[in-house]
């Protein structure tokens, strides 16, 4: 069965100076290809590199790249992965089905990005918008129960609080609240948009 590691631990939260440190979680996956599903933002390369040596890999061992959505603090550290198709829905609600863009050629194709579509042994997309009408999750399955890589439609642990409601200057909140609903139905574990892994209970 698949394996997930968390790479890069995302952060969502004010500094000392109050400005705003972001930067997505960044998650590995090992199935029958190497998976990496968001790449963070500016400062975490590095951590990045670091983590995949950790694993045995480099970033040219990477195959699939997996964008949940298309915020800067997901999508910078994309161009590490030279190798990889990177996937992304892209166009949300409008019925356009997805895209992946292969690197190595510098060419796009359209592909079929919704709930319960395989990506490869073990994982499949789900669709989660609310915090952007084009956000997507990846479900994985364990050894130890489903993953899912929620991105932001998860943004963290606390969001467990159903009570919790998100700004809704940022995002259609109904969605979002479906889309969690959604989510917790499936897991055993979710991995956030920023944060560490956790256990659903």
């Amino acid at each position: 069965m698949a394996t997930v590691k968390v790479l890069v631990k995302g952060e969502h939260k004010k500094d000392e100076q109050d400005q705003l440190r972001l930067c997505s979680t960044v998650t590995l996956i090992k199935s029958d290809k190497n998976i990496i599903v968001d790449t963070s933002s500016f400062l975490e390369k590095e951590q990045i590199l670091n983590s995949l040596k950790e694993e045995g890999l480099t970033p040219k061992d990477i195959e699939i790249v997996v964008l949940t959505h298309m915020h800067l603090d997901h999508v910078v550290n994309t161009y590490l992965f030279k190798n990889a198709k990177v996937y992304c829905k892209f166009k949300g609600q409008s019925g356009y089905p997805g895209q992946f863009h292969d690197v190595k050629t510098g060419t796009a194709q359209r592909t079929e990005i919704n709930d319960g579509v395989k990506l490869t042994k073990d994982v499949e997309f789900i669709l989660t918008p609310g915090h952007t009408p084009d956000m997507i999750s990846v479900v994985i399955d364990t050894a130890d129960g489903k993953v899912v890589i929620a991105g932001d439609a998860f943004p963290d642990k606390s969001f467990l609080n159903k009570e919790k409601q998100p700004n809704p200057l940022f995002m259609d909140v109904p969605e979002f609240n479906k889309s969690r609903d959604k989510i917790l139905k499936i897991a055993d574990y979710v991995v956030p948009g920023h944060g560490d892994i956790f256990k659903v209970e």
